[in-house]
């Protein structure tokens, strides 16, 4: 009596463990799926590209319309096609929310590579469908992310499929969520209340923007900054990929709620986490440094070097292929 007694509370116990499992199994779909439906926004733009611009390439017709990613499918072919997506880091606490972190991602996986452009945010280009020019980061202030996702494909002549916007405090939680991001530093500052010295670092998310913000202490200026912002980048992407989240997943489910917009939907993304995750293999980073920048006006610009942009243009288009 005793023995059956035991493999009953036994069976109970797992029947309780597999009804319970199941639950938060049902509860995490339906949680996702409702976080997804409340950021995601999509997109319809008309635009046309001045040929006036200096950033424009003036035998290139770019005008489009763009309603949904260009990620269409040989229909005799099922492979993933590459796909190109922008994030945009959005400051709401210094400014009235102008792109502090401009990155463009190029994702192949035929071969299982990244590459992650960086553009100072001062670059000096056109802002499409204002018919003058400025700093890129300016772009989102002045029309959204349809103003922004416009400016980046005719300064880069390449069309961006997807696009994913974080604010700072956002930035700060998803950190804190994924036990921290490792960073190699180079060279030792403080920034805010923080002393950052040389070597291997594990950062918080309050340490982890201070350590992306700060360029004025850093010889390199701007691109000791993005270099930073690639760090904390791709250490994110690492340790998302890696790190268990199910038990996470509501704290982080609530902070991406309140903290980004993309026009990703929950299939896309489900069908997306298997197909591009090997990209995280071989990731490049790239950047503008054959530019200059000086005033104009009053104003600090970054202008861009020709040939190099012509070069980046041509490297991005062929990571596409």
């Amino acid at each position: 009596m005793k023995k059956w007694f035991n493999w009953k509370s036994l069976l109970v116990v797992l029947a309780s463990l597999i009804i319970l499992i199941a639950s938060y199994t049902i509860y995490l779909y339906f949680e996702i799926r409702t976080t997804f439906e409340v950021i995601h926004e999509p997109l319809e733009i008309t635009t046309k590209t001045s040929s006036e611009s200096p950033n424009s390439d003036p035998s290139n017709d770019n005008d489009y319309t763009s309603d949904q990613p260009n990620t269409s499918e040989d229909e005799n072919n099922d492979s993933p096609k590459p796909i190109t997506v922008l994030l945009l880091g959005i400051d709401t606490w210094e400014t009235s929310g102008r792109a502090d972190t401009i990155l463009v991602l190029t994702l192949n996986p035929k071969d299982e590579a990244m590459k992650i452009l960086s553009i100072p945010r001062d670059t000096y280009t056109e802002i499409v469908g204002f018919d003058f020019e400025d700093k890129i980061n300016h772009s989102y202030a002045f029309g959204g992310i349809e103003t922004s996702i416009a400016s980046v494909e005719n300064l880069l002549q390449i069309p961006i499929d997807y696009y994913v916007t974080l604010n700072m405090l956002g930035f700060i939680e998803m950190v804190d969520i994924v036990g921290g991001v490792e960073v190699e530093n180079d060279i030792a500052f403080s920034k805010d209340s923080f002393y950052f010295p040389e070597g291997h670092l594990t950062l918080t998310g309050d340490e982890a923007l201070s350590y992306v913000r700060m360029r004025y202490d850093d010889p390199r200026g701007d691109w000791g900054r993005q270099m930073r912002q690639r760090q904390v980048l791709e250490s994110i992407f690492k340790k998302a990929a890696s790190f268990n989240l199910v038990w996470q997943a509501p704290s982080f489910l609530k902070t991406i709620r309140e903290h980004v917009q993309t026009n990703l939907t929950f299939d896309e993304m489900i069908d997306y986490q298997g197909k591009y995750k090997s990209t995280l293999q071989h990731i490049e980073h790239l950047n503008f440094s054959k530019g200059e920048g000086h005033l104009q006006n009053g104003i600090w610009y970054y202008f861009l070097n020709n040939d190099e942009l012509q070069e980046i243009r041509q490297y991005l288009k062929d990571s596409l292929l």
